[in-house]
């Protein structure tokens, strides 16, 4: 079997994935590339590219020929998160560049994706604060770039490297050299001044439809999302989906690989509204690695090309038309608009898959121990192999026999995404939720 590298740069999971020009077994069967042996093989591969010589820009340099040199190794580094002084002295002299006006392409997005990874290392490891720390600060206040600011000042307000006054120096700064920022730094700078909102009342949301006779998914997370959430399904009818007795729901993680907010690329699943338009069919002998072996569930954001209406009759809605598939209390609750913000700031491709990926194949936070895998926006399900290659559980089944039970056949209908306070305790399953179903009103609809 030939394998040809290639990156998918839009895609939900992966900066690069391997094309093969087999095709692969059909549902159900061994997979080659979940076998034990082929794990292991792509695992090494990552951690061949993690040798300290790989990161001397002097023999590297960020030049057109180099690019896949370094989109390749920043990758790996966000996979397995090297240690090595290397990491950082090369983490730091790219983001020295972020100052520079005229830049060439390639350039732009090395740097780039070297933000994204000094963000992953700032909120994920502490004591890597002090190596990449000073070179963050220097992003924020010279260089030009104002996604790049967006996404350096991000990371140190949220990884609580600066102390409050610190914090808002940097804002004030750069509201000063951005008096008229563009979107992107525009909804930084109203995130990080926002005060915690009171939550709404989670049961008017449980009875809550958005669009009358169309099926809703509703899936709860907790503020740290290495935590998988809960998905639970109501039907076309506006019922939660049941099995013998009790109310059906499986774990997804909405984790991003390179930690990142929702606002940016590659970020978290947003919280909100989203379109659920069919499936995407499995491929024949392509980004089984990425995607597992089940279809995809396909997603869409406001503003997404894509989806002929997001609501009917409303191909691209306005805020204030997106607000009324809301509850009326929690209509003016922004962690909701997140979907519509991130669909405007051009965010696409986002799905529900499972993995054929090894969980070794991502480092983990201290304390995390479950084989979830991380993705680039996507919601993942939980997709197991034996070390022969054959299914162990797949998630993805379930869930997509459920969705097309729900939706009366059409798979068309709504996702939202919510994220709740650790005070809620969201456990597996859904025994945390009866509280609300108890309060919960008869169905409400727009």
């Amino acid at each position: 079997m030939m394998l040809f590298p290639r990156f998918y740069p839009n895609a939900c999971v992966g900066a690069m994935v391997l094309l093969a020009t087999a095709t692969l077994p059909l549902l159900g069967q061994p997979q080659p590339l979940a076998t034990q042996t082929a794990r292991r093989e792509q695992v090494q591969r990552e951690q061949q590219r993690l040798q300290p010589q790989h990161y001397d820009l002097r023999r590297y340099p960020l030049t057109a020929d180099q690019e896949t040199h370094w989109r390749r190794l920043l990758w790996a580094t966000a996979l397995q998160q090297p240690q090595q002084p290397q990491v950082f002295q090369a983490l730091r002299q790219i983001l020295n560049r972020a100052e520079a006006k005229n830049l060439t392409p390639t350039a732009q997005k090395i740097i780039t994706q070297a933000l994204q990874v000094s963000n992953l290392y700032l909120r994920q490891y502490p004591i890597t604060r002090p190596q990449l720390q000073p070179s963050l600060e220097q992003v924020v206040k010279t260089s030009p770039h104002p996604r790049w600011v967006a996404l350096a000042l991000n990371s140190l307000a949220r990884s609580d490297s600066l102390t409050p006054a610190q914090k808002t120096q940097l804002i004030t700064q750069t509201r000063q050299r951005f008096p008229q920022p563009p979107d992107l730094l525009q909804i930084v700078l109203q995130e990080l001044a926002q005060e915690p909102l009171p939550l709404p009342p989670v049961e008017e949301l449980l009875a809550w439809q958005a669009q009358p006779d169309q099926m809703q998914l509703y899936v709860f997370c907790q503020r740290n999302r290495w935590t998988p959430c809960t998905l639970i399904v109501k039907n076309n009818q506006g019922e939660f989906h049941r099995e013998q007795g009790q109310m059906w729901s499986r774990p997804l993680l909405l984790q991003s690989v390179y930690g990142l907010d929702w606002a940016f690329t590659y970020g978290q699943t947003p919280q909100g509204l989203q379109r659920l338009a069919g499936i995407t069919e499995t491929r024949k002998g392509e980004l089984f690695r990425a995607y597992g072996q089940f279809p995809l569930v396909k997603l869409f954001l406001p503003f997404e090309p894509g989806v002929k209406e997001f609501f009917p009759g409303e191909p691209v809605p306005t805020l204030a038309a997106y607000q009324e598939r809301l509850p009326p209390r929690w209509r003016d609750y922004a962690p909701l608009h997140q979907s519509y913000q991130a669909g405007r700031l051009g965010r696409s491709l986002l799905r529900i898959h499972g993995t054929g990926d090894t969980p070794e194949l991502f480092a983990r936070p201290p304390g995390v121990d479950h084989a979830w895998n991380p993705a680039l926006g996507c919601l993942t399900a939980l997709e197991l192999y034996t070390p022969q290659g054959e299914l162990e559980r797949g998630d993805m089944a379930a869930i997509l026999r459920v969705l097309d039970m729900a939706s009366g056949g059409t798979r068309m209908g709504y996702l939202l995404v919510v994220e709740l306070p650790d005070s809620v305790g969201i456990t597996l399953g859904t025994a945390w939720l009866q509280p609300y179903l108890d309060k919960m009103p008869g169905i409400a609809r727009p």
